[in-house]
């Protein structure tokens, strides 16, 4: 396998424990983070550019550690001027950007990353382990604190976890200039008022564009054939970057085939065959800055089935997979707003992700802990609250069935609903109206 990055694990892990003590020495606050309000200028306190925090995750199913890496300036602020505190309580993690002069948080935005996964296997009760990690934001004009906070694993509270201030002379910050070939694939409006999604190569070598770049218009395809995203084209950007891989193909280690790409992507993703994802975000990152950039989509070279997506990270699929374009857009679906999975494994009932006596963020569960603030109001009076299943449903024409309270989702056969037996995030159909409400509601926000 490709290393792409030069720190080693090893000495990361040797490091944890002098830094946790520097984290609580330094006083740092784990109180629910207040509320913000977003009544400020964006001239006032960012440059027209982006600026990434990068860091290494570490730690294990009970710990976890930011250690810090390298500050960059990239290119143009891809993001909205206006929306700059994300109100949505979806992710696992957030973080905010704090004015040091004024005290004052200018921005903040939430995400999750494949290390909250990895920290749920029986690997990280065992051993500790680091993954790359970075953020962007826009770059601020004066000295400011960066935050970073994460749910507590029991409670779901969020805690701060990570303080570091940054002064913006500091000679130590990279202007990093990636110069990728970038190509248009839908542009349908202005940079500050879309929502810019980048597509990435994996596995695909130098004589391979052509077929990259037609990867790329299926994507695009896929994405506008299905609500609600179609109806909203004109706020949507689609770029690509080409970048290119020494080897053709991906990574397979459960069948001993392993690929020298340039993003390292492999399949057997803790031990599942079919997740398909990459574990240094840092050099995704490094790619993706080549054009503006909110939402990171990877196409791989594979008509194997399989992929992945994360909220605020992101999304992954096959590029040559008979079923490609559904699982693009239901990776996208996580990846875009952190939609949850709706699939049920019979007999399956606890879940780290989903502990009894705690909501889901994710819009379209619930445990009924806090309904009231997800789609109860959308289901008919005289429709039963839970809603009766049968399986029947399951082939009944979408239109045909009701808004309701379905139990079974997010891996779990029991004590979370999802709701309508069909939806993009369990059985690749169309999304559901509770499915095409939240997206809506996050594009007029990250769009305005």
């Amino acid at each position: 396998m490709k290393i792409v990055h030069k720190h080693t694990i090893t000495a990361l892990l040797l490091s944890l424990q002098f830094v946790y003590g520097i984290a609580q020495n330094s006083g740092i606050d784990t109180s629910l983070p207040q509320s913000i309000e977003e009544n400020f200028n964006y001239q006032e306190y960012f440059t027209e550019n982006t600026m990434r925090y990068d860091f290494h995750h570490a730690g294990n199913s009970n710990n976890e550690y930011y250690l810090f890496d390298r500050l960059k300036r990239e290119g143009l602020w891809a993001g909205s001027k206006k929306a700059l505190i994300n109100p949505f309580d979806y992710g696992e993690q957030h973080f905010r950007i704090v004015d040091a002069e004024s005290g004052k948080t200018i921005y903040k935005n939430n995400y999750c990353t494949l290390f909250n996964e990895w920290q749920t296997t029986a690997e990280a009760t065992e051993v500790s382990r680091s993954m790359p990690e970075g953020i962007i934001f826009p770059e601020p004009k004066r000295d400011f604190y960066i935050e970073i906070y994460a749910r507590n694993k029991v409670t779901k509270v969020m805690e701060k976890k990570h303080s570091h201030r940054v002064k913006v002379n500091d000679y130590n910050i990279r202007s990093y200039n990636a110069e990728h070939e970038t190509m248009e694939i839908h542009i349908g409006g202005s940079i500050e008022h879309s929502l810019d999604i980048v597509l990435l190569p994996e596995g695909f070598t130098c004589d391979e564009k052509d077929k990259f770049a037609e990867a790329c218009r299926k994507w695009a395809d896929a994405l506008f054939s299905y609500e609600p995203f179609r109806q909203n084209m004109f706020r949507i950007n689609i770029r690509a970057v080409w970048a290119t891989s020494k080897e053709s193909g991906i990574s397979e280690p459960g069948h001993g085939v392993w690929k020298d790409t340039n993003l390292g992507a492999r399949f057997f993703t803790f031990g599942s065959e079919r997740y398909q994802m990459i574990e240094d975000f840092q050099a995704v990152r490094d790619v993706a800055a080549s054009a503006p950039y909110e939402s990171i989509f990877i196409l791989t070279n594979t008509t194997k089935y399989g992929g992945g997506g994360i909220y605020n990270f992101y999304g992954l699929g096959s590029a040559g997979n008979i079923r490609t374009g559904e699982v693009y857009v239901h990776e996208f679906g996580h990846s875009l707003m952190g939609l949850g999975d709706e699939y049920v494994e019979v007999g399956n009932t606890v879940s780290s992700f989903y502990p009894a006596g705690k909501e889901p963020w994710e819009a379209n569960l619930t445990t009924f802990v806090n309904f009231d603030k997800k789609w109860k109001n959308m289901i008919a009076d005289d429709t039963a609250i839970p809603t009766p299943f049968d399986s029947i449903m399951l082939s009944t024409p979408q239109e045909e069935l009701i808004i309701g309270a379905y139990e079974g989702g997010g891996y779990l056969e029991k004590g979370i609903y999802r709701p309508t037996p069909q939806c993009m995030m369990n059985q690749l159909r169309n999304f559901c109206p509770v499915c095409q409400k939240a997206i809506v509601e996050y594009l007029d926000y990250i769009c305005k």
